[in-house]
């Protein structure tokens, strides 16, 4: 980056003191510009105390400008904060509507997207060595899917001219193109190794979170979460979610996720992190402490009573298991025994088996659901039936599987479409795992590929990684997309070297 450079030599001249003045207040730009702020901050929160009506709202508004200046000022503050609000706090919403009430994800993807555009549109001005434009090898396919999406939505206007759908849609765009954002504004290894550790212990308070709740009493939940009312979260019946809607079957653990399927996701993808870096021979963190960050998760997980997020854990371990660590077996082994003796005798165990004979209410429906889906693609087969309400088709969309869902929405093409984008990252990310310098950084890949997998397992029986009302699904899916590809990229340029956890390459 250019620097202006200032002369150091003295001058009694008032209007060489003034230039000199102002060439030293440049210099040291960053104090003054935190002491000039601490000022209009300290000001500010005054005069908020003694004007507004309720003294918290300036202290609020101070709050959160003082966050949005730090957001603006550190990119990888900024994604920290979308993989804690995905996790932690995904349906808040911001308590001042401009038009739109804008979701805490929205607001700091907004701003990841405009930090990053304006430091290409810097770095290019002032040709900045290592600051320009990042490609993937599959970008082409993810600019078509795209817009392949947005002729589909003009396509079928008529249904989707309403604002709750276009709102709708354009969180879950949002959501996809953040894969351009982060493999642009990640760009060293100890930002990968922040995110993901921000990634594990988010996700692991979830787990835990929604394990807690759901062993105290059920009012003082209802309570609890009712208060979230605040940033936006629901205070109808359904704060508390049943297995099918039955108050006298099991709760279900939604922590603040409100949905329990879509926290299930949430969990496998947690657990993808977890797992592999338990087993990793360079933890990102104590191995200790790992495996106690494991446990919330996976009871939250069991008490999901989320059949597909629960096979898709699975799925991921076997996955992980096979492509590196295989002493994931070993450890394994004991687990599967016990389960196998035990879980039989369990609701779990009753309501896993009859989902695999296809009995219990919950699948019949989703069988149903398949057959309007295959119904609505069949009568509109290429470009599907858009975005919008479909109301006058008489069926739900979408359906519970991503797949079909996508195919409804952007027809047979917009399924190839996603299906190649997944082929060609997958294809991308295991080709290079061991072309990695590090078992350290394998293991970073291993996982967030592990996790993609573990979505796409997952989204035979779910919808939530396509879907705009739960977009911090599609986010944290393309977050884990966009961080493996600059792992690889990271990890085929450092030296051959072992490259130690934390430590920039």
């Amino acid at each position: 980056m250019a620097v202006t450079k200032f002369s150091n030599q003295p001058s009694p001249t008032r209007p060489n003191f003034l230039a000199g003045l102002l060439a030293r207040l440049l210099a040291d730009l960053p104090r003054t510009v935190v002491i000039l702020l601490a000022v209009a901050l300290g000001v500010g929160t005054g005069l908020a105390a003694v004007l507004l009506p309720n003294p918290l709202i300036g202290f609020v508004g101070v709050l959160g400008l003082v966050v949005a200046g730090v957001m603006f000022a550190r990119p990888l503050f900024t994604l920290g904060g979308v993989a804690v609000v995905c996790c932690l706090l995904p349906f808040g919403t911001i308590p001042v509507k401009l038009g739109l009430t804008f979701t805490f994800l929205e607001a700091a993807l907004l701003v990841l997207f405009l930090v990053w555009l304006l430091r290409l549109a810097v770095s290019n001005r002032l040709q900045t060595e290592g600051e320009g434009l990042v490609s993937s090898p599959f970008d082409w396919a993810i600019l078509l899917f795209i817009g392949l999406s947005f002729f589909c939505y003009i396509l079928n206007w008529q249904t989707a001219n309403q604002t709750d759908l276009i709102h709708s849609y354009a969180k879950l765009m949002l959501a996809i193109l953040q894969f351009f954002a982060v493999i642009n504004v990640v760009r060293t290894q100890v930002a990968v190794d922040t995110l993901l550790r921000v990634l594990m212990l988010s996700g692991s308070a979830a787990g835990y979170l929604g394990a807690l709740l759901t062993r105290l009493p059920r009012d003082l939940q209802f309570t609890l979460l009712s208060k979230l009312s605040i940033v936006g979260y629901p205070t109808d019946d359904r704060v508390l979610r049943y297995v099918e809607d039955d108050p006298t079957k099991p709760q279900r653990a939604t922590g603040t996720s409100i949905d329990p399927n879509s926290f299930g996701g949430l969990l496998v993808l947690v657990i993808a992190l977890l797992v592999t870096q338990l087993v990793s021979n360079k933890p990102l963190l104590p191995r200790w402490m790992l495996g106690l960050m494991l446990l919330g998760p996976l009871f939250s997980l069991y008490l999901t009573y989320s059949r597909g997020s629960q096979l898709g854990a699975i799925a991921v371990i076997a996955v992980v298991a096979l492509v590196k660590y295989r002493k994931i077996f070993l450890y394994a082994l004991p687990f599967l025994v016990a389960g196998a003796i035990w879980l039989p005798s369990t609701f779990l165990g009753a309501r896993l088996a009859a989902g695999f004979a296809l009995e219990d209410q919950a699948t019949v429906l989703r069988l149903a659901e398949y057959q309007n889906a295959l119904d609505v693609i069949g009568g509109h087969p290429l470009f599907g039936v858009g975005f919008g309400s479909i109301a006058t088709l008489n069926v739900t969309v979408p359906v519970s599987m991503i797949y079909l869902t996508i195919a409804e929405r952007m027809g047979l093409i917009g399924l190839f479409l996603f299906l190649l984008i997944m082929f060609l990252f997958l294809s991308y990310a295991l080709n290079r795992l061991y072309r990695l310098q590090s078992d350290h950084q394998q293991a970073n890949l291993l996982g967030l590929t592990g996790g993609v997998i573990g979505a796409l397992a997952v989204g035979l029986l779910d919808h939530y990684f396509f879907n705009g009302e739960f977009s911090h699904m599609a986010t944290l899916l393309w977050l884990f997309m966009g961080l493996a590809v600059v792992q690889i990229r990271i990890g085929e340029v450092v030296p051959t070297r072992e490259l130690a956890p934390g430590k920039p390459g």
